[in-house]
């Protein structure tokens, strides 16, 4: 019995053993296994695991180098980049939303329903406010979103950014334009040059923290960021201020609705100025999209009398001389049933010259004269001036305005387009082409952009005799005629006086109460400067003579004094050729050679001023194109070689004592 007892006793104890062996091994098994799934998972690669490990902690980020500088032609900056903050969120971060877009919503001003719906996006990135200002960071603080070290609430963070500014303000706004929160360029300079400026934007990888900021980025990749080009303007910063403020000044005075001035250099086609009012400022985003246009270059209208000059030199050209007369009908012509008048009723005028008719702005006359041209020169004449197509300057939403087809021209649509009607320009055209009157026949391309390569070039139209002819006529308008108010003492100015109605758009007819005033001229000094200043619908009187001229007058003196402009030593007009144009010995002993089979043997130009290479190259049929601005120090093909025809390029630079 007791034998049996024992054995009964002693088989419990092993079975616990062995089970406490057998777990035992169960426990070092599974840690076994544990490890190696462990080893497994951080050891050999897993596709999947460094998937959800990339998306957790890395990303790709869009790195904005920083945007190029806008500068004038002194280097005074136009247009900067300023360092500031944005304000984003990681709205997984975020636990008490509902409190804290109200508290947001109080400091930067966006509305609470905004902010919540972005803080409840199932995202770890959002941005909240762009472009904080200070006042907001202090709000920051005072609401307790931001602690005494600059730390905000978890889920909350800053990050630096770039903002585009203009210095200046309103200072040409119309030619810089702006650009979106991301720097990119939205009109102007800023989105015509938007490549140049922008520089390279680079996709990097980036490393994020546990709020989903990226904190590391690939250096190595980094380098390859450039920043954007600096680009450098032909406008004079403080001149193109000063005409702003005159321009503001007369549509105010005259109750105008808008108005456009532009600044020219007549030799280079540099842009000095170009100033549009109603102005607007960058900084502002709920701008008047009126407000916003350069109509001195979008904008066409019917330039009234001051294509009379174009008339003027087209019946030069073609064997008219200035004492060449019509009878101008004692104020009244008749064509094809409308009956033509001069602007004012008393004006009866009974034989006149051509210099008559540019000095007292006779539409009948003018009439007469474009008539005695014919339509087919007329319409070559106006095409060889550059109307009715651009510039090609390049600038965004230049137009190309409009002349109509020849073919439908009928003896009204001549006579009208003779005294500037019925036909579409742009300021900028009319400027270019008062500056081949002023240089001596020479088209020459306008352009906005300094140093950047781009090509200058100019084309001789007509010859200098013709524009040294029609320069006398020019004169005369502001000596005795209708531009006497342009005329500032000291200086020999040329220039013509427009008053043009404009079309009833509710009508599709001639308005007898909205008109376009406007003078484009030059002082007759170096350097040439053609002016072209415009009034739209100006109230009372609104006749060039009493609005536009002087107005001119305002700008004129403004431009000598910035560009030091010497007075004349008489005020009479010179038409000897080296006389009046050029007085250069240099020049005179310069010329073109016949070459021993084709073409011409080229002559040294080093030293020479653009005019006084004008002047030389009248009369061949040669194209010139010019790079750079100041006196010629490179030529090709060099002195001595022979062009048979093509292009002859000048290479220009400006020297320390030369008035830029």
């Amino acid at each position: 019995m007791g034998w049996i007892s024992r054995q009964n006793f002693l088989l419990p104890d092993r079975l616990m053993k062995a089970r406490i062996t057998f777990l035992m091994l169960v426990c070092i098994l599974l840690s076994l296994a544990m490890l190696m799934r462990a080893a497994h998972v951080q050891v050999l690669k897993n596709p999947r695991l460094e998937w959800m490990a990339r998306r957790q902690f890395q990303s790709r980020t869009l790195v904005r180098p920083h945007r190029g500088l806008i500068l004038d032609r002194h280097a005074d900056p136009l247009a900067v980049n300023v360092n500031v903050k944005s304000l984003a969120a990681n709205p997984k971060k975020i636990k008490n939303k509902r409190n804290l877009a109200v508290l947001l919503a109080r400091a930067i001003g966006i509305g609470e329903a905004k902010l919540f719906q972005k803080l409840s996006e199932n995202r770890e990135f959002v941005w909240m406010k762009r472009h904080l200002s200070a006042k907001q960071l202090q709000e920051f603080k005072k609401l307790r979103i931001m602690d005494a070290e600059g730390d905000l609430v978890e889920g909350l963070w800053l990050v630096k950014e770039s903002e585009r500014v203009y210095p200046h303000g309103r200072v040409a706004s119309h030619l810089l334009g702006d650009v979106n929160i991301d720097s990119e360029g939205l009109e102007g300079v800023e989105l015509w040059m938007n490549e140049r400026l922008r520089g390279k934007v680079v996709s990097l990888s980036a490393i994020k923290d546990a709020l989903g900021r990226p904190t590391f980025i690939d250096a190595r990749a980094a380098r390859s960021i450039q920043d954007g080009e600096t680009i450098s303007l032909t406008i004079d910063a403080f001149l193109q201020y000063e005409v702003e403020q005159i321009l503001a000044s007369w549509v105010k005075k005259t109750g105008s609705r808008f108005g456009s001035v532009i600044v020219m250099h007549a030799l280079t086609g540099e842009i000095f100025a170009m100033a549009n009012e109603p102005s607007f400022d960058a900084r502002s985003k709920s701008v008047p999209l009126d407000h916003r246009r350069n109509r001195a270059m979008t904008d066409g209208y019917e330039p009234g009398s001051t294509l009379k000059a174009m008339l003027l030199v087209g019946m030069l050209m073609h064997g008219g001389k200035l004492k060449d007369r019509v009878w101008a009908e004692r104020g009244s012509f008749v064509v094809q049933g409308h009956t033509i008048t001069e602007a004012e009723s008393h004006e009866k005028f009974e034989w006149l010259d051509l210099t008559s008719m540019i000095r007292v702005s006779s539409n009948i006359a003018a009439a007469k004269f474009a008539f005695r041209l014919g339509a087919d020169l007329y319409f070559k004449t106006l095409r060889l001036f550059g109307l009715g197509a651009k510039t090609q300057m390049g600038f965004p939403g230049e137009i190309s305005g409009r002349i109509p087809p020849r073919k439908n021209w009928t003896a009204l649509t001549l006579a009208n387009i003779g005294f500037g009607q019925g036909i579409l320009v742009t300021p900028l055209q009319m400027v270019r082409a008062y500056a081949a009157l002023a240089n001596g026949g020479w088209l020459i391309q306008p352009h906005l952009i300094r140093a950047s390569g781009e090509r200058i070039f100019g084309q001789q139209i007509f010859s200098a005799e013709v524009s040294q002819t029609a320069l006398k006529s020019l004169v005369s308008v502001t000596q005795e005629g209708t531009g006497e108010k342009a005329r500032l003492p000291g200086y020999q100015v040329a220039g013509k006086t427009g008053t043009a109605q404009m079309v009833d758009p509710s009508t599709g007819k001639y308005s007898h109460s909205q008109y376009i005033t406007s003078f484009i001229g030059f002082a007759l000094n170096d350097p040439l400067m053609v002016i072209f200043v415009s009034l739209g619908e100006p109230q009372g009187s609104y006749y060039a003579s009493v609005t536009a001229a002087p107005f001119f007058r305002e700008v004129l003196q403004s431009v000598v004094n910035r560009c030091g402009i010497p007075m004349s030593e008489q005020e009479e007009v010179r038409v000897g050729r080296q006389e009046h144009f050029f007085t250069s010995s240099w020049v005179q002993q310069t010329s073109l050679r016949p070459a021993s089979g084709k073409g011409w043997i080229i002559p040294s130009f080093e030293g020479l001023t653009p005019r006084e290479v004008f002047e030389v190259l009248k009369g061949y049929p040669l194209q010139l194109e010019l790079y750079g601005s100041g006196l010629v120090r490179k030529q090709e093909p060099a002195a001595g070689k022979v062009l048979e025809e093509g292009v002859l390029r000048l290479w220009l630079h400006a020297p320390s004592s030369e008035v830029n």
